[in-house]
């Protein structure tokens, strides 16, 4: 069984580097072929500053500095932007607004909208949404509580990388993700995937050692759910959970060892289960949600997804089958149309392959938050040349270095995980089997590089533990006082 196990994980780990691999060839292929040369000075200027930020830490090592660095890079760089840019609140999101208007109102006709009884899992958003509002009366709130809901993801992202690594390497990511212009981008946007983001890293803090501590699995379980209520994502970290928790047991036979690694992750589930199912009820009873809290219309993202038309991108033309109520008919219509799909496709190698390419190497997308700019006026009246189009364009072209960079280190260290025995690093392997999962969902559902979103932070983390080599252990942890604690153990 342990060979078995071990080579299971090494097969993913391959897998995943496979994937790494080719969407880094298809991100330069993206920067060549629309000619953003750009990106490969910022790339330079990137990998330099990186370098600069290693060299730093050797000098400052106290935990405190590190901390206050991130927070106020991360704070700095979204509240400013939200500052400066005033997104108007349209498509999707103003649906979900004015809904939130209704329920402080107290108009319940929202509720029977297609668009809420469709997607359910909406419904509890909505709420929260109208909760803020009423508590504060501006929708300023939303986004400053957004800023927050950020501010601490970042802050995970040290906080998860320490258990893998030391602080100084966890310091280097998490400051460049404070810097990541992806997820500022959308700090203006009044999008469910900030306050959704925050409590699934909030559970995946506390998953990594729930093994040991009953209580870090109980709360794992608690903000795993609290994740799922605000947007429902967490089937890709269940299944994380799964394979990585049936690798561990594999790899040591002996029952005690099996029973301490199968309780953690029980109890996550059983917590998080048992508190959806409590939620969905409690919905229906009170009729908060007549419809549910679920996604009513599963088929449709699939429909999307298998699109060979489209590439798996939004496409109106089969929305058709969102008026079928009768769920066998729409199930069976949309199993017909995906199978015309993929019969007239010439290949589907080749599909899977543009698919990928658009949702992992395609250039990040400014429309949901600078769509209102009028872009050809210039920044400033001083420098009539320096339009708003140009800014943009270079904070597009330094994300997509960054996400280079990132993609880059994150295959080193997936490869020194494959050539070190996954029993001393299965932390770093959790993370791996959460990329090789979200990379496989997406070449079945419907992709928007919006929903690159979710998994960003975790190739931060992954990023943070390729920097301490092919060795097991690291330094010992570095105090807030910036002295060594070499008690203090670095989780493995």
């Amino acid at each position: 069984m342990p060979r078995i196990a071990n080579i299971a994980a090494k097969a993913a780990i391959f897998c995943t580097i496979v994937f790494m691999l080719l969407i880094l060839y298809q991100n330069i292929e993206v920067v060549i072929e629309s000619e953003s040369y750009g990106v490969f000075g910022w790339l330079g200027a990137v990998t330099a500053v990186f370098g600069v930020l290693i060299l730093f830490t050797k000098f400052v090592s106290s935990e405190k500095t590190y901390i206050i660095l991130i927070l106020a890079a991360s704070l700095f760089c979204r509240f400013s932007f939200a500052l400066l840019v005033q997104t108007p609140v349209d498509g999707d999101f103003l649906l979900i607004y004015n809904a939130a208007k209704d329920v402080i109102a107290g108009n319940k006709s929202w509720l029977e909208k297609p668009f809420f009884s469709n997607w359910g899992y909406l419904v509890p958003y909505v709420y929260y949404e109208a909760l803020i509002m009423k508590l504060f009366g501006s929708d300023f709130a939303l986004k400053l509580l957004n800023i927050a809901f950020m501010v601490a993801t970042n802050m995970l992202v040290y906080l998860v990388s320490r258990k893998l690594t030391s602080p100084r390497n966890a310091f280097t990511a998490a400051l460049f993700y404070a810097v990541y212009p992806a997820p500022v981008l959308l700090s203006t946007v009044l999008t469910n995937q900030h306050i959704s983001l925050m409590f699934f890293m909030l559970s995946v803090y506390f998953y990594i050692d729930a093994d040991s501590s009953r209580n870090h699995a109980l709360l794992s379980g608690l903000f795993l759910f609290l994740g799922n209520l605000m947007r429902p994502e967490a089937i890709v970290i269940i299944a994380a959970m799964v394979v990585h928790t049936l690798v561990k047991t594999a790899g040591n036979p002996e029952w005690i060892h099996i029973k301490n690694k199968l309780s953690g992750t029980l109890t996550v589930l059983a917590v998080f289960a048992v508190l959806t199912g409590l939620s969905a009820s409690l919905f229906r009873v009170t009729g908060a949600a007549p419809h549910g809290i679920s996604n009513n219309r599963p088929e449709w993202k699939f429909v999307l997804g298998l699109d060979t038309d489209s590439k798996g991108v939004y496409n109106e033309e089969y929305a058709y089958i969102l008026s079928i109520s009768d769920s066998e008919l729409r199930e069976k219509e949309a199993g017909k149309i995906i199978s015309e799909s993929l019969r007239k496709c010439n290949s589907i190698s080749l599909f899977f392959l543009e698919k990928s390419k658009m949702m992992w190497a395609n250039m990040e997308t400014d429309s949901w938050s600078l769509r209102h700019i009028q872009k050809d006026r210039p920044l400033w009246e001083q420098y009539p040349d320096f339009t708003y189009k140009k800014a943009i364009d270079n904070i597009i072209y330094f994300d997509k270095a960054v996400y280079i960079l990132l993609h880059i280190l994150t295959i080193i260290g997936c490869i020194i995980l494959l050539i070190t025995p996954v029993s001393r690093r299965h932390g770093e392997f959790f993370f791996v089997i959460l990329l090789l999962v979200n990379y496989t969902v997406y070449l079945f559902i419907e992709i928007q590089t919006r929903y690159r979103y979710f998994i960003m932070p975790f190739f931060f983390i992954l990023a943070a533990s390729a920097l301490k080599g092919k060795q097991g252990k690291e330094e010992p942890p570095v105090s807030m006082s910036g002295q060594d604690n070499s008690n203090i153990p670095v989780y493995n």
